[in-house]
């Protein structure tokens, strides 16, 4: 049975964070809830002709945000940033990461691996990462000599203690149980080497512990934040930059950690200062008079503020799809029939013109067709109404009332609840033009929640139509947490639709454990269509994340790894500001 305290916690849950993506954001957008990530999180894609990776995009300004040969590095400046959500917490064991908690995340903790521009993974805190056999098991050694901001060592025995805080929370376990038997699930081989066991190969593991699951903190402190939840909001991780002042929903100061494990001669920051602007136009305008240094932002309102203002930006749309999601497990959807009417009679285009207004393209699949993973022969569709009248005549004849004789139709109309998130502007807009689209065939009833409540509703399955954000992925198999049977059960799910395909975890399985990138692209191909083919989601708009800049930030985008490695920019509008400076 689910406690009312786990409840509770899953009102905070920002759902499409956590996984092995823990990227495509639950703090929301302006146009739907977010959910991502995607869980990972992970959020960018590949092009056709590079087959090792996935490629992220690339806008005007991109080379604006990184740092010219000529350019002078300025030491200890302040950077200023707006984020479009606060976090209810920076604890990556505890609490919804999404884009705002990312920004700060990498900052404090840095990941156990990241990716680079192409998607491709490789050691941060970790050393190396090694499979055993057929992939079930992975060696992990980290680093030696880095500390946490609290003096302890970063030690195999720290991962485990990371690993076991995850197991522990109610929510974020259920982004891993998913992938570890039920004992053995780790062992430590010497100081600085944790070996994973899985339940089946991965041939890609390392890229699952990009994200949220890669963040290590200080073992002592997660022992005190257990006993001391308030904790949550100060972690101590062994990242370049430290939390001084934290006031949830107002900003959060972070300071550089003069003891950082790579050194400080290239952390030019002294100072950065996260502002949590929920108004995202607003933000926009304030970086424009350049009161903010930096602003995020997935609403095309504030994009198209930045641009008007002339701001300096990059963006990113292969970072997450703006959609609708059904539910599959209990009438009306539970009938084809009545997903496929619902989906005929989307005004996709009405959406399209009036809440993207060109920011951002139509989407057809949970991949942008710059992909490598795109399948070119499926068409999302919609605005086609006339099909939808003679299914939901044939389900009305049929199901006039449910088993408790509630009834499904009145009228000759299918009887349904569109639930979202709000108060919201923009959202109230999006339920006028889909409702405008249905109301022939549905009788919609309008149910706006705040945004915890409406994404417990979901993680419960007890909705009947969402609007979403989800997917985009660096790597896809981050998405496999979102589609498989195991996530789709009763109670708590992290399937929201609930369809639960074997022949498609077959295919989810396969991708997870071979190399073979050509295979991959086939099986993600495949699975694209098996989502289409459920009418389960109905595929809007790519979403677009916009990080906008002025003149004074520089290197926004030229942080590299330990071993130099070029670090992604802007995955899904979260930032490594590592090696930025502001003049």
């Amino acid at each position: 049975m689910i406690t009312r305290s786990a409840r509770s916690r899953l009102a905070k849950l920002l759902a499409l964070l956590l996984a092995f993506a823990l990227f495509a954001a639950a703090c929301g957008d302006d146009d739907s809830t977010s959910s991502d990530d995607d869980q990972t999180t992970d959020d960018t894609t590949p092009d056709g002709d590079e087959p090792e990776g996935t490629v992220a995009p690339e806008s005007e300004d991109e080379e604006a945000a990184t740092a010219d040969e000529e350019d002078e590095p300025v030491r200890d400046g302040k950077l200023t940033i707006s984020v479009e959500a606060a976090s209810d917490g920076l604890n990556p064991t505890a609490n919804n990461f999404a884009q705002a908690a990312y920004t700060m995340g990498y900052a404090i903790f840095d990941p156990l691996f990241y990716v680079d521009p192409e998607g491709n993974w490789f050691p941060f805190l970790a050393e190396s990462a090694e499979p055993i056999g057929d992939g079930s098991s992975w060696l992990v050694k980290v680093r030696e000599g880095v500390t946490f901001h609290d003096g302890t060592p970063l030690n195999a025995e720290a991962l485990a203690a990371n690993f076991e805080a995850t197991l522990n929370d109610p929510l974020i376990s259920l982004a891993v149980v998913p992938s570890y038997p039920e004992t053995d699930r780790y062992e430590v081989i010497d100081e600085y080497t944790i070996q994973y066991n899985l339940i089946r190969p991965s041939a890609h593991f390392p890229v699952n512990l990009s994200s949220q699951l890669g963040l290590m903190a200080s073992p002592a402190y997660l022992e005190a934040a257990a006993e001391n939840p308030e904790l949550d909001q100060f972690p101590i991780g062994t990242g370049p930059f430290k939390v001084q002042d934290r006031e949830v929903g107002v900003s959060t100061t972070l300071v550089r950690n003069e003891d950082y494990w790579q050194g400080t001669d290239d952390i030019y920051l002294a100072e950065i200062e996260i502002l949590p602007i929920t108004d995202t136009v607003i933000a926009a305008e304030r970086t424009g008079r350049g009161e903010i240094d930096v602003a995020t932002t997935s609403n095309p309102e504030a994009q198209l503020t930045l641009e008007d203002l002339g701001v300096q930006t990059t963006d990113n749309v292969l970072a997450g799809e703006d959609d609708i999601m059904i539910n599959t497990s209990r009438p009306p959807f539970d009938d084809i029939r009545v997903r496929q009417a619902l989906t005929f009679a989307a005004d996709r285009d009405g959406y399209a013109d009036i809440i993207a207004q060109g920011t951002k393209p139509q989407a057809n699949t949970l991949f942008h067709p710059d992909t490598r993973w795109h399948n070119p022969d499926i068409v999302q569709e919609g605005n086609m109404p006339d099909r939808a009248a003679p299914l939901i005549a044939e389900y009305c004849g049929e199901n006039p009332v449910d088993a408790e004789g509630e009834p499904l139709c009145t009228n000759g109309k299918v009887n349904m609840e569109l639930q979202f998130s709000g108060p919201s502007v923009t959202q109230t807009l999006i339920m006028d033009i889909l409702i405008d689209g249905w109301e022939d065939y549905f009788n919609v009833t309008r149910q706006e929640l705040l945004q915890p409540a409406h994404i417990q509703e979901v993680a419960f399955g007890l909705y009947d139509v969402v609007t979403w954000r989800q997917f985009g992925a660096a790597d896809p198999d981050n998405e496999v947490v979102w589609l498989e049977c195991a996530t789709a059960g009763a109670g708590i799910a992290l399937n929201w639709v609930r369809v639960c395909d074997e022949e498609r975890d077959a295919l989810l399985f396969e991708q997870r454990a071979t190399d073979d990138d050509a295979r991959r692209i086939e099986i993600w191909q495949e699975i694209a269509q098996n989502i289409a083919d459920t009418y389960s989601y109905i595929f809007l708009t790519h979403a677009n994340w916009v990080v906008g800049f002025n003149d004074n930030v520089k290197n926004l985008c030229g942080t590299t790894g330990p071993d130099d490695q070029e670090i992604m920019c802007n995955n899904a509008g979260a930032l490594f500001l590592h090696n930025a400076w502001v003049e």
